[in-house]
């Protein structure tokens, strides 16, 4: 047979050549290509994930503005609501100036953005309301009716928000009809904001809020009632606070280009007094700002024309920008821009310095390998390929090769030791692989997963993750007393089918169920809050189902219970070396348990803290309703508690939804400790929802305060005594 002209070439190139010769250098060749390749790999995965982290920074930091701006401008329709409220039912007296100062104290005192707090009458202009006092911060009142020929006069108020000494008059009349925060609202006829204006008694940027009042009727215009927010420097704080890299800028604009607030610390006002206006973002001393604002509206053709969150690049100076812009509407009227900008830049320097420290790495890593292999090719010989071979070969599970080693030397021994050694481990794993698949019904893969093991053998006693995460407890309602006509055996077998339904919703949802608690079990989702919502969800729904086959069967169905609380946490192994179980350890793993134990007083299914809601990455996705503040049984600290009602039937579901409104404002009226009022609403609520516990059990407690007088210092939280 003829030799292929590339054999006889490599064999004539390679004949006389040492071993560690041929065998080095096509691995140094390899190595070199190997790194090359990794090295271009590494820098353009970096790249990607840059856009990828940098898309995300921007959407996150987009909707913390967006969130923290809902939060600024939500109480000011809150307020202008209970005082309507107030207006309507004769507790604010607008046209005499008689009362009312008190209720309008205690609002502004709660809320410290809030800069005015005011009803104006339609009857002639009447004015009535609580200011803050833009030098001392101080609380006054201020109103204009016929007795001061409308020229309004202003008086101190003491710590109850009672007025004490008049202090000072206006200069000229007057008329609440006239301004425009009433016009807005009538012309309207729904709550609005205004534009945004430099308040004249401030000189500081406003925006109002206004409501019109009508009588019980609904039909008769009795006045408007407006609320005034200084843009807070708080807020603009929020922004220059934000992580946004090294060098971006966050920054909210109107529909006009007028900056609203920014991360910057330019001032956002041109001029002084009655010249001042607002800085247009085109006209910033920030280049981020100013390029930003020039590019959208290059993009778009004006600002008017950004209708959804858009994530979008430009560059600057010949630098590459990240860019998302977000519209901000609140259904009053405010339409806001809200724009993140981070250069890339910021993330692409860290990037650049591992680069060329992997480069470094490598050329150490080609040397030593050079190395290396001059010396470990002097010892490669046949018989250790042939026992390297084989013994990759039991590595992969082949328990029936044999070493054929026909020498009696140390690599002869060698040979018939693997081959003793492998019958020894085939035994050995068949042994282990019973016993695992024994110890995986005890201790569930997504344990291991949780505690990063990849064997029960890997298991010690202490091992453990300690982290923030959500806890959740769940209970059968009324167990003891259901089982009480069944047999040992039936009620084992009623807990086995009911656990055995419901569980998945756990696991579905990334969470562990770290033990069962007889009727009960406790889990904990290390991921995030909106896991453990969402398993509660479906554990209702799992139920729903299952109780359908228990009143088919003849039997009656079942309610749970469940809370939850997020918190630090400590989740790992407990006990002694010969007995060792999964547990939780945390201050937090009771007061979820009180929670849960809440859920019967309440007469609701899934109870959450405000530590889930605000650790919710999507709160518009759950339907919520807050319940109360209340302190548990063995702490001396009140927690917000709120009510997930999406997984109740979908009548109960519409009824809690439509009686929402109503259900907050009893809720207000209690805290603010008007038992009259409150029992109003929830009369409201009951007429249209006569089964909802918790508005009958606020119905009771209001009656109890109504009987016993309002306790001093009321705050509206209820302690409770029992679990």
């Amino acid at each position: 047979m003829t030799t292929p002209p590339v054999k006889r070439l490599l064999r004539q190139s390679t004949k006389d050549q040492p071993l560690r010769i041929i065998f080095t250098v096509p691995v140094l060749l390899q190595l070199i290509g190997s790194v090359g390749l990794v090295g271009y790999l590494s820098f353009h995965n970096g790249q990607k994930a840059v856009q990828n982290l940098a898309s995300q920074l921007r959407s996150e930091l987009s909707a913390r503005i967006k969130r923290e701006l809902e939060g600024y401008f939500s109480a000011p329709h809150a307020i202008n609501r209970l005082n309507a409220s107030a207006y309507t039912y004769r507790e604010l007296d607008v046209v005499g100036a008689t009362k009312g100062e008190n209720a309008m104290f205690q609002q502004m005192k709660i809320y410290p953005t809030i800069a005015f707090v005011y009803c104006g009458s339609a009857q002639n202009g009447e004015f009535f309301g609580v200011l803050r006092d833009p030098k001392t911060g101080e609380l006054q009142l201020s109103y204009g009716n016929r007795s001061n020929q409308f020229i309004r006069d202003y008086y101190s108020l003491n710590a109850r928000g009672s007025r004490m000494h008049w202090l000072y008059k206006a200069q000229k009349p007057y008329d609440a009809r006239t301004r425009p925060w009433f016009t807005a609202a009538l012309s309207t006829e729904r709550a609005i904001w205004t534009d945004v204006y430099i308040a004249f008694t401030t000189g500081l940027p406003n925006v109002t809020a206004s409501l019109p009042v009508y009588d019980r009727t609904g039909r008769e215009l009795l006045g408007v009632c407006g609320t005034d927010v200084v843009l807070p420097e708080e807020f603009r704080l929020f922004l220059s606070n934000l992580e946004i890299g090294k060098s971006g800028e966050a920054f909210v604009l109107d529909r006009q280009g007028h900056l609203i607030s920014s991360s910057t610390s330019e001032p956002l006002m041109i001029g002084e007094k009655e010249d001042a206006k607002f800085l247009k973002a085109v006209d910033s001393s920030n280049p981020l700002v100013k390029n930003s604002a020039r590019y959208l509206l290059e993009q778009f053709n004006g600002f008017d024309s950004i209708g959804q969150a858009q994530q979008l690049e430009f560059k600057l100076n010949g630098k590459k920008q990240y860019l998302e812009v977000l519209p901000f509407k609140d259904g009053f009227g405010l339409d806001w821009l809200i724009v993140v900008v981070v250069p890339e830049s910021d993330f692409m320097a860290e990037i650049d310095v591992n680069t060329r420290t992997t480069f470094a790495l490598c050329l150490v890593t080609l040397a030593i390998a050079l190395l290396t292999g001059v010396a470990l090719t002097r010892w490669v010989t046949s018989p250790i390929l042939r026992l390297n071979a084989a013994v990759k070969d039991i590595a992969t599970g082949n328990w029936e090769r044999k070493v054929d080693l026909d020498r009696t030397d140390e690599l002869g021994q060698l040979a018939e030791s693997i081959n003793l050694m492998t019958q020894q481990l085939k035994t050995s794993f068949n042994t282990l692989e019973v016993q695992r698949n024994s110890f995986s019904r005890f201790f569930p893969s997504e344990y291991l997963r949780f505690l990063a093991k990849d064997a029960v053998t890997d298991v010690e006693l202490g091992d453990h993750v300690s982290k923030e995460m959500a806890i959740m407890f769940s209970d059968i309602r009324s167990f003891t007393t259901f089982s009480e006509k069944m047999s040992p055996q039936a009620t084992f077998n009623f807990i086995n089918a009911y656990l055995q339904r419901v569980s998945p919703a756990i696991r579905d949802h990334n969470g562990v169920i770290v033990k069962f608690l007889g009727d009960g079990m406790m889990a904990v989702f290390p991921d995030a809050a909106d896991d453990a919502v969402s398993a509660g969800i479906t554990k209702l729904r799992y139920l729903e189902a299952f109780n359908q086959e228990l009143e088919a069967n003849g039997s009656r169905p079942i309610a749970i219970g469940m809370g939850i609380h997020m918190g630090h946490v400590m989740v790992g192994i407990v006990g002694e070396h010969n007995r060792m179980q999964a547990d939780t350890l945390s201050d937090i793993v009771n007061l979820t348990s009180r929670l849960e134990g809440l859920t019967k007083f309440y007469g609701v299914s899934l109870i959450i803290s405000e530590n889930v809601l605000k650790a919710l990455k999507h709160p518009e996705n759950y339907r919520t309703r807050f319940l109360d503040r209340a302190i548990v049984m063995g702490r001396t600290e009140a927690i917000a508690i709120y009510e997930v009602f999406d997984a109740e039937p979908e009548p109960i579901r519409q009824l809690k939804e439509k009686t929402l409104s109503d259900f907050e404002n009893a809720l207000e009226y209690y805290r603010l400790g008007h038992p009259t009022a409150a029992r109003e609403w929830l009369e409201k609520v009951l007429f249209v929802n006569p089964h909802d516990r918790t508005a009958i059990l606020y119905l009771e407690r209001v009656a109890l305060l109504q009987e016993r007088g309002i306790p001093k210092n009321w705050d509206g939280v209820w302690a409770f005594t029992q679990k």
